[in-house]
């Protein structure tokens, strides 16, 4: 990381209005959540082909509420780091269009944004706080769902519960995906913050932005394949980099 990219990075969010912030993976970690994809993550425990396929959840849903069960501990322990609070603190200057993501952490909430000027947040891999039974639909928050003493939860009518999170071969939330698209087409910068871009159909949303005519700044720890539509690259630790971004910011 080189201080000539952080300045320009800070010069493109200064001139910025309608920020569109992406966060993968990478803008949790500092939370003390790997990667799931990473040596160590989730997945190198678990197959996700078994334990996160919703066709797998519909006919044993035991085997993902054993991974997700472990997962949960994390997530509750978890606090925000620098990079929900950064965003936080670009909300507060009135510069944030939307927080798209594919982390179902609930960080960002937790930080506190879209409490300030009702910036929308776009889970779009949905969030563990949230459940519903498969059946009839009824809603759930996490606290109200029994599923330490139990193989999987039940529903009153008999159906499986379900938190709101995408398993492969699940549909994304309805009008979720559309709604991060349109503010890609609104923004002038766009900050994609820890995401190896490999997850289709999000993969696609920097060279919406790019289309769109917004500044590009990556920041993450390694490169990405689309590293070209990047005005600035910032690699590195990102609670680190955005820390130095908003510090340099305030001073200005």
């Amino acid at each position: 990381m080189e201080d000539k990219n952080i300045l320009k990075a800070v010069e493109i969010i200064q001139n910025s209005e309608n920020i569109v912030a992406f966060t993968g993976a990478g803008a949790s970690t500092e939370s003390g959540i790997e990667d799931f994809r990473s040596e160590g993550g989730l997945w190198s425990k678990y197959d996700p082909s078994i334990y996160a396929s919703f066709q797998y959840f519909l006919i044993d849903p035991s085997k993902f509420w054993k991974m997700h069960g472990e997962l949960v501990d994390i997530l509750e322990n978890a606090k925000p780091n620098p990079v929900h609070f950064g965003l936080v603190e670009l909300e507060k200057m009135g510069k944030m269009r939307a927080i798209i993501t594919q982390n179902i952490d609930n960080l960002h909430k937790k930080a506190g944004s879209g409490s300030y000027y009702d910036v929308p947040i776009y889970e779009l891999h949905g969030t563990y706080t949230e459940l519903e039974c498969l059946d009839c639909k009824k809603q759930f928050k996490f606290d109200e769902v029994n599923y330490k003493d139990v193989a999987y939860p039940i529903c009153e009518c008999g159906g499986y519960i379900k938190p709101k999170v995408v398993l492969f071969g699940e549909a994304l939330p309805y009008g979720v995906l559309e709604g991060a698209i349109e503010s890609c087409k609104d923004c002038d910068c766009f900050l994609m913050i820890g995401s190896s871009l490999v997850v289709s159909p999000a993969n696609f949303l920097p060279s919406i932005a790019k289309e769109a005519g917004a500044k590009i700044i990556f920041i993450n720890k390694d490169t990405t394949t689309m590293d070209y539509l990047a005005d600035i690259f910032l690699q590195g630790k990102a609670g680190e980099i955005f820390s130095e971004l908003i510090t340099q910011l305030k001073n200005r």
